[in-house]
């Protein structure tokens, strides 16, 4: 009787050791068939865990078959209790099915940065309950997948370049149209915003305000340097409006004591 269940133990960790193997095989090979033509895995925890799923499923299901283990009389035998157990799950149920739609549809996927019903970050990985994002001050977010699902998802990078903006100020007394080419004198000689036919870089009127006139500087840029842009054309600005002496407003507060 001993022999014959450190026999069965032996085999039931014989499959899940099989099982991890084989995991890691077909992660490698997938891999190695991508680097061939030169291109890398876009979700690679998302495919493991998929995976992982699979082959892991299957040695279950070999481990049950070692210890002669028949589920349908515990399935029979549920009864009422299969009710209450289905409403119990529901909710992981349902969020299992949505990441499954989510997943084939790529509503969201691996390394994206997006918004998702007002939580925006970075998506890490997509689990078959939560899809799991990473904000950009560092926290990590689990978010119910039939939320990513249903909800309202927002794609900061769908193409290539995004549209950044600065809104600048100037003096009342300055000329209008020298404050215009200015501006735009920037964004041509800037190296980081993008010149290409695809997008349009642009000065807009923005809004006659209490200290001054505003503008908008609406310029596109690339991902890796979306935020270096802004600051190298907003000292781009600074710059040349030092050099064509145009000054922009600050307020002044004046205190007057009365004796």
């Amino acid at each position: 009787m001993t022999i014959v269940i450190l026999t069965k133990v032996f085999f039931s960790a014989l499959a899940l050791v099989i099982a991890y193997v084989i995991h890691k095989v077909i992660m490698k090979s997938i891999d190695r068939f991508m680097s061939t033509f030169g291109r890398e895995i876009k979700a690679p925890k998302t495919l493991s865990l998929l995976i992982a799923f699979l082959v892991y499923g299957f040695a279950v299901a070999g481990v049950l078959s070692i210890w002669d283990v028949n589920l349908t009389p515990y399935l029979t035998g549920l009864g009422i209790s299969g009710v209450v157990l289905g409403l119990a799950f529901q909710e992981p149920l349902t969020n299992f099915l949505s990441g499954i739609l989510v997943l084939v549809t790529r509503k969201v996927f691996e390394g994206e940065v997006v918004d998702i019903d007002g939580q925006s970050g970075t998506v890490d990985i997509i689990k078959m309950n939560h899809t799991h994002l990473v904000t950009f001050d560092g926290k990590l977010v689990l978010i119910p997948n039939r939320k990513v699902w249903s909800g309202t998802v927002t794609k900061f990078w769908p193409g290539k370049y995004r549209r950044n903006e600065i809104d600048v100020t100037v003096d009342y007394s300055t000329d209008m149209k020298l404050v215009e080419s200015v501006l735009k004198k920037v964004l041509e000689d800037e190296p980081l915003v993008i010149k290409d036919e695809s997008v349009t870089n642009m000065v807009v009127f923005k809004s006659f305000n209490a200290s001054g006139v505003t503008y908008t500087v609406k310029f596109w840029a690339e991902r890796e340097t979306f935020i270096d842009s802004l600051n190298a054309v907003a000292l781009r600005i600074k710059k040349y409006f030092d050099e064509y002496g145009i000054s922009i407003p600050f307020t002044i507060v004046e205190v007057r004591n009365k004796n």
